[in-house]
């Protein structure tokens, strides 16, 4: 079942018109990026190493919003088109529909990521980063990644709402990207300096800078960012499952006492 839910969902992801528009704005935003960050006066006169970090963080942006609107979506279609309620009559549980629609939004990360893959290529050319580069992106983005979409599912079982559950997400995106473009005079505060440790966006954003800037490219060299990452990816799955908790005792079809 949880393969036939994530093939379903891979046909209305990345084989229909809306994701092909997705896909090619995604690509059309990296070009202009790397177009801008090649040609533009000002920016051309940072070193190579600062042009790779600030195309990272595009990558992981688009990446990242794209992936909240599309997971705020994914569950809560079902309840809005009235189509859950068949869905669990068939031999099906809530954890095949979860691991299911997970699959089907982590696949939307993995095209985002073969769109960014040629640019992270060609914008490494003439360095020994581009593996790296790809490596981290790659490692980095899915860790966060996998942690929003645990949260988003979690609030989606809990609303059943498109409406509130994009809104919420987005707030959340939002509350997490802010400090992340603070600058290191304001991280010496030391509520910055703390809510900066368990950011998630701040620790990819800090580790690509650590390895792109400051040539630390290895993985132990990033464990103070990847251990936070990780930490948030299980908080994403403890909150699913607290929310799995909620939904079965509710029903299918809230309970209205």
């Amino acid at each position: 079942m949880i393969k036939q839910i994530w093939l379903k969902e891979i046909k209305s992801e990345l084989y229909t018109w809306k994701s092909t528009v997705w896909l090619l704005v995604t690509s059309l935003l990296f070009s202009f990026t790397s177009y801008l960050l090649l040609t533009n006066k000002e920016l051309s006169l940072l070193d190579q190493t600062e042009l790779l970090w600030i195309l990272s963080e595009i990558i992981i942006g688009v990446a990242l919003l794209i992936i909240t609107i599309d997971a705020s979506s994914i569950i809560n279609s079902e309840f809005e088109k009235e189509t859950a309620e068949t869905l669990f009559l068939s031999p099906m549980t809530i954890k095949d529909l979860i691991l299911g629609k997970l699959l089907a939004s982590l696949s939307l990360w993995v095209a985002i990521f073969a769109v960014a893959a040629p640019y992270i290529i060609v914008a490494s050319s003439g360095t020994d980063l581009a593996l790296p580069f790809l490596f981290f992106v790659a490692l980095l983005g899915t860790l966060g990644i996998v942690g929003f979409i645990g949260i988003i599912f979690a609030i989606s079982l809990v609303y059943r709402s498109v409406k509130n559950t994009l809104t919420t997400s987005l707030i959340l995106l939002l509350v997490f990207s802010v400090p992340a473009f603070f600058s290191s005079t304001l991280k010496n505060n030391p509520v910055a300096a703390w809510f900066s440790i368990i950011d998630p966006i701040d620790n990819i954003f800090s580790s690509l800078d650590n390895i792109l800037v400051d040539y630390h490219t290895s993985i132990l060299q990033n464990l103070n960012f990847i251990i936070p990452l990780s930490i948030f990816c299980a908080i994403g799955f403890i909150s699913l499952w607290i929310a799995v908790k909620y939904f079965k005792k509710q029903g299918v079809i809230r309970s209205t006492q």
